[in-house]
């Protein structure tokens, strides 16, 4: 029999289409066919994103200490607040104060002249200045008493059913005169400080004794008239206190809610030179300033004693008999500190600068108390020189506690307190006024020799106490604890020396040294508690004989340039990556510390530091984004993970095999 062989026929596989079979799976789960895409997606799209915020986070310097602010008791540059912002009226004060100066210019000038310009004047007088008259208090032997300002001004200096006295007129002592507001059972004088009208006290080279006793203060206020209460709001104005040159002696008193806007007028001021200015454009009595800042010689309603208007006592003078020549200006005072002061046992509260002192020499600040200033403290402007405050104390100021403006030196503090200020506790700037050529001539000398002994300075916005330029500087034997950093050099300080201090839990850095200080002396001082002990960035110190310890970050920490820097004999203890971190500066000595105590600690900031750095990120990012295309793609021929042959089959098993020609419906073969 003869064996028929038949080719082989292949046989298509009938297969359910795969887009048929995921859409069934889809029907049978429930869910549209996109919804795991979407959550995957979603899910990617948020881990993208905190990875994204993270390098934004390390970009931007979240991990590294904050910048400081620029400016004074404004907003930075950088979003950061100096201090607790001004209340008040900006552009209204601007202009009350401009018109303070003008009326003081009138006053000085025409003070000068009256006795020979109107005949047969003897004794005080008084001067028409726009809507209000000035008491003019001209040189005589005996000092002015209370009395004497019930005679001279019985409707304007009334006494209260309390006992105490309202003034509804400005005073002005000239040089010469004494003003003696002293009583020994106690005296409280009231300046008018309404919506209307404010007055104020000015000592024009004359004396001005403001003395109680321990147990019978006096005491000197604003009043608003309207309210029968103290004058809080400085918007239109507040009365003021202000001694040019003279003498000034205050014991035993309490003096409150003073002033507004500039140190001139911001509650209590000392100025050893005129400061008024020259400007003569009130000459003629027109300084009464409205709202937007313009003369105005009619008063507001229910404005204080009216030019023109009879009053007992001191006489008025006729404003047509003191105008000055035209091109005629207002002397402009000494150029020497012509002022010397005194205080002892003074309280100072709510004032808008609590104590300002400018153009002085050996001023004494004794046992006094300073608290609730709008601005500034205790502030020694310009040129104030071989000045003591002992025992005196600036609390819950809105800027600064106390500030040493540029060109005063010879500042000593001694067992000061200075406590929950907007800003730093003790300011003290040594810098030049100029560095270079200048319109008037400005010296480029430096200034200093201050110093801080045996102070508290805690819980401060911003900085303990702030050395910015200088020389000759210290800190010595004080606490300075719990503010955002504790002792501060900065622009260029040199020679300061800071020891025998205790430092305790500042928020950032113990003592921080930067930006081209020189010659600094860091020893002996107990620090703890802070993220970093001390801090040197481009600059030069000796840091040795320090105790620091349980600080968070590290003990010591060199950045820049340290080739004049020495870390030497301090016992380091605490817990951080390292105890001195100086991978960013070169040059320093850094030998014979203690570190025994030492504890190397990983907290989430270094893993953060580790882990975020920007070429880990993009790599992450990358990574992730290989995940989410994986994920998330769709289509007949991506799906569910499967055989990469489960296309592909024997060929036995598409055809039946070896069969015959017959089976298939072929023609028998003719072999």
């Amino acid at each position: 029999m003869t064996r028929t062989r038949v080719a082989p026929v292949r046989v298509p596989r009938t297969r359910t289409p795969r887009v048929t079979v995921i859409a069934s799976r889809h029907r049978q789960s429930g869910r549209p066919p996109g919804a795991r895409f979407v959550l995957l997606g979603m899910l990617a799209g948020i881990l993208a994103g905190v990875l994204a915020a993270a390098l934004i986070l390390v970009a931007t310097g979240v991990f590294r200490s904050p910048t400081s602010a620029f400016g004074r008791a404004e907003i930075a540059r950088n979003g950061n607040v100096q201090g607790v912002l001004y209340p008040g009226d900006p552009t209204r004060e601007t202009s009350l104060v401009n018109a303070e100066k003008a009326r003081l210019s009138y006053v000085r000038s025409v003070s000068a002249s009256a006795q020979w310009r109107v005949a047969g004047i003897q004794g005080p007088y008084r001067l028409t200045t726009g809507s209000s008259v000035t008491l003019v208090l001209p040189a005589r032997a005996q000092p002015y008493l209370v009395s004497d300002l019930l005679t001279l001004a019985p409707t304007t200096f009334v006494r209260q059913p309390d006992g105490g006295y309202l003034l509804s007129e400005n005073i002005v002592v000239l040089t010469g005169a004494t003003l003696s507001l002293t009583a020994t059972d106690g005296l409280t004088l009231r300046l008018r400080s309404d919506p209307s009208t404010f007055v104020s006290v000015i000592g024009l080279g004359g004396s001005v004794l403001i003395n109680g006793t321990a147990t019978a203060p006096v005491a000197i206020e604003s009043w608003n008239t309207r309210t029968g209460a103290v004058d809080t709001d400085t918007s239109d104005g507040r009365a003021y206190l202000r001694m040019i040159d003279g003498t000034v002696s205050v014991g035993h008193a309490r003096i409150a809610n003073l002033g507004f806007w500039s140190g001139e007028t911001g509650g209590l001021a000392l100025s050893g030179t005129d400061a008024s200015g020259t400007d003569t454009s009130g000459a003629d009595g027109s300084v009464t300033a409205d709202a937007s800042g313009t003369a105005d010689t009619s008063a507001p309603a229910g404005a204080g004693p009216l030019a023109g208007a009879p009053l007992a006592g001191a006489p008025v003078l006729p404003p047509e008999l003191l105008r000055a020549p035209a091109g005629s200006v207002a002397s402009s005072g000494p150029s020497a500190a012509t002022l010397s002061a005194g205080f002892q046992d003074v309280t100072i509260d709510g004032n808008a600068f609590g104590l300002f002192i400018t153009h002085a020499a050996g001023v004494t600040i004794t046992d006094t108390r300073i608290m609730n200033s709008l601005v500034d403290g205790l502030v020694f402007h310009r040129f104030v020189t071989d000045t003591t405050v002992t025992r005196t104390s600036s609390v819950n100021s809105g800027v600064d506690g106390f500030t040493v403006a540029r060109s005063s030196s010879g500042i000593m503090f001694d067992q000061i307190t200075a406590t929950d200020n907007g800003r730093n506790g003790v300011s003290i700037d040594g810098r030049s006024l100029a560095d270079g050529p200048s319109a008037i001539g400005t010296g480029v000398e430096s200034f200093g020799s201050s110093t801080v002994t045996r102070s508290t300075v805690e819980d401060n916005r911003r900085y303990g106490i702030e050395l910015s330029g200088g020389q000759a500087l210290g800190v010595y034997s004080s606490l300075i604890a719990r503010n955002d950093m504790g002792i501060v050099l900065d622009d260029g300080a040199s020679g300061v020396v800071v020891a025998g201090n205790t430092l305790k839990d500042q928020a950032r850095q113990s003592i921080a040294i930067r930006d081209r200080v020189t010659d600094t002396s860091v020893r002996n001082n107990a620090i703890s508690g802070s993220q970093t002990g001390v801090y040197v960035r481009n600059a030069g110190a000796s840091v040795t004989d320090n105790t620091i310890r349980a600080v968070s970050n590290h003990a010591v920490s060199l950045v820049g340039d340290a080739r004049s820097v020495r870390v030497v004999s301090n016992a380091l203890s605490g817990s951080g990556a390292v105890p001195v971190w100086d991978e960013t500066s070169s040059g320093a000595v850094v030998a014979g510390n203690n570190l025994a105590g030492w504890q190397r600690a990983t907290t989430a900031i270094t893993v953060a530091r580790f882990v975020f750095q920007p070429l880990t990120v993009v790599w992450l990012l990358l990574a992730l984004l290989l995940l989410v295309t994986a994920l998330t793609r769709s289509g007949p021929q991506f799906g569910a993970i499967r055989h990469p042959y489960a296309e592909r089959v024997p060929l036995t098993s598409l055809s039946r095999g070896i069969v015959s020609r017959e089976s298939v419906g072929g023609a028998p073969d003719a072999r």
